[in-house]
């Protein structure tokens, strides 16, 4: 043959016949490729021509052992072998796909109070470039039907949870016990985690140690975290002072009520000790709270907080209310008795007077609301908060908040003996916790003691301030009801609750008007501030409701 027609031959008859297949294992995993996937390939050319120079090259010893060996057909000679690496890594990196796996933890998860396991898996990773190498080897040696794959393994810390899911299980067996410890005269207090409300909560934890690992059962930090956010608004007591009553006959002041430390939950310190616990196995943990002691001591004296006399008392009148107005009046009274204001504070009514509610001691009778006067709970307490508004108006104290009724309330202008003086219009202050408040500020250097009493044999309330003058005084101007509006006229609705032939009033007409309030607070004859109040009161017209079987009433529409 010519050179050319050798290499034809070596590459169509020869090349063909040579094996073909691949066998890359790992483990008892199989996978078939071939040389061509590998970039395995012959060189015809180079065959051809080293095939053309056997008997024509050499020493004539080497010549003579060519030719020989030709003759008895048994001359090997070897062969270039070309390898596409690209190609190869490229093959590799397709069985990478099929072969590699993340490293995975066993898992527990609950269904309830059961615990379930899931079993986890050791990562496999295909090294490319150590199974490239053995590649090369094998070209080498021309043996390569069969080459390993290079795999790197890594097993995870937990492979099997079966054994800390049973410690879960014995754990879950009793509930777990936060307490409250018993300290400054409050009492100990527990809260209960049962199996339910646990499982969810808790989680495996793998720490370091020695070049070991060690597994401990905890509480999820951001679920306990939430937990114990939670149980601080039912453990935490506001800091309250003590609260008294002057005697008028000592001037001194006696105790009425103790004063309360106040605790509040410490998360971050209650969150380690919980965990602390809960990996020693334990079933309990006591929480950790903050203290913070009143600012008056139960034995303070008037003296040492400079209440040693009364320095203003207002009253208003409630002629006329109904029981249940005077219930609210009485409950909402009963919350200001005693309470001392600290130099420099605002008093914020709505912060005493509390949440308003059947279940707190009030009941229902009249409100404006919406711009109606309808059945409401808490109706009159707004008898309490305009007694309080005058007494700090005419104390001479900054009022730093208030807010008007709608319309001219004639409880507020009555007078002792179930007078009207119409120059107290612009004198009234409705409360609506929490939208609406009262506030007033205690500007002098002494406590303040405020008192208020309930007389409802003379419809009255009374509030008295106990301090010490600081030589403070006032003087108060009023322009009364001005720019008067008729009321609108009355207006009739049916209302088919009510008894047969029944008519029930349920609003009053009231003259709308303009008022303002002038006041000028001095101290030792100089002038210390002044302010103005401006009110406006809307027209209100009475309303009814008709009930059924009468008759003669023009019906309005809703």
């Amino acid at each position: 043959m010519t050179k050319q027609e050798a290499q034809q031959t070596i590459q169509t008859q020869v090349i063909p016949n040579l094996p073909q297949n691949i066998s890359l294992i790992y483990q008892d995993q199989m996978w078939n490729t071939n040389l061509l996937e590998m970039g395995i390939s012959y060189d015809p050319q180079q065959i051809a021509d080293y095939a053309f120079s056997v008997g024509r090259s050499g020493s004539p010893a080497v010549w003579m052992g060519d030719v020989v060996a030709i003759l008895s057909g048994n001359k090997s000679i070897s062969s270039t072998i070309l390898f596409n690496e690209i190609t190869a890594a490229e093959t590799l990196t397709r069985i990478a796909q099929d072969l590699d796996r993340p490293v995975e933890e066993a898992r527990l998860s609950f269904e309830g109070s059961n615990v379930i396991t899931t079993p986890g898996q050791v990562g496999r990773a295909l090294n490319v470039e150590q199974t490239l190498q053995l590649v090369r080897e094998a070209i080498l040696q021309q043996n390569y039907s069969i080459i390993p794959l290079i795999v790197a393994e890594t097993a995870p810390d937990i492979l099997d949870a079966e054994p800390y899911a049973q410690t879960i299980r014995e754990f879950l067996a009793s509930d777990f016990v936060l307490t409250v410890p018993e300290e400054y005269n409050h009492p100990k207090e527990e809260q209960h985690l049962s199996a339910d409300v646990l499982s969810p909560m808790l989680e495996l934890v793998k720490k370091s140690q020695d070049g070991q690992f060690l597994i401990s059962l905890q509480f999820q930090e951001s679920v306990l975290q939430n937990l114990l956010a939670d149980l601080a608004g039912k453990f935490n007591i506001n800091t309250t002072n003590p609260r008294f009553v002057f005697n008028d006959a000592t001037s001194e002041i006696e105790l009425l009520e103790n004063g309360i430390i106040g605790r509040t939950l410490n998360i971050s310190a209650s969150l380690s000790a919980v965990q602390q616990q809960i990996a020693t196995g334990a079933h309990e943990a006591t929480l950790v709270f903050d203290y913070t002691a009143p600012s008056v001591a139960d034995t303070a004296t008037g003296s040492e907080l400079g209440i040693t006399e009364l320095i203003q008392q207002q009253s208003t009148y409630f002629y006329g209310s109904s029981s249940a107005r005077i219930q609210n009046i009485k409950t909402a009274a009963n919350r200001f008795l005693g309470i001392l204001v600290a130099p420099g504070e605002v008093f914020s009514m709505a912060d005493y007077l509390g949440e308003i509610s059947l279940d707190s001691g009030f009941t229902e009778a009249l409100i404006i609301y919406n711009g109606k006067t309808i059945e409401g709970v808490g109706g009159g307490v707004c008898q309490v908060s305009t007694t309080l508004f005058r007494t700090a108006f005419f104390g001479g104290y900054p009022i730093l908040e208030r807010y008007p009724h709608a319309y001219r309330v004639s409880y507020y202008e009555k007078t002792a003996g179930n007078q009207i003086n119409s120059n107290l219009a612009g004198l009234d202050a409705t409360v609506y916790v929490p939208l609406v408040d009262l506030k007033f500020q205690n500007d002098s250097s002494y406590w303040l003691l405020m008192e208020a009493y309930v007389y409802p044999e003379s419809s009255q309330i009374q509030w008295k301030f106990y301090s010490t003058n600081d030589g403070r005084s006032m003087e108060w101007e009023t322009t009364g009801p001005i720019n008067i509006v008729e009321p609108p006229e009355t207006k009739y609705y049916l209302n088919t609750q009510l008894q047969n032939g029944e008519i029930k009033q349920v609003d009053w007409e009231a003259e709308g008007s303009d008022v303002r309030v002038d006041r000028w607070v001095y101290k030792n004859g100089a002038l210390y501030f002044q302010d103005q109040f401006l009110t406006h009161y809307e027209p209100w017209g009475a309303v009814y409701e008709i009930g059924p079987g009468v008759d003669g009433y023009p019906i309005s529409e809703e």
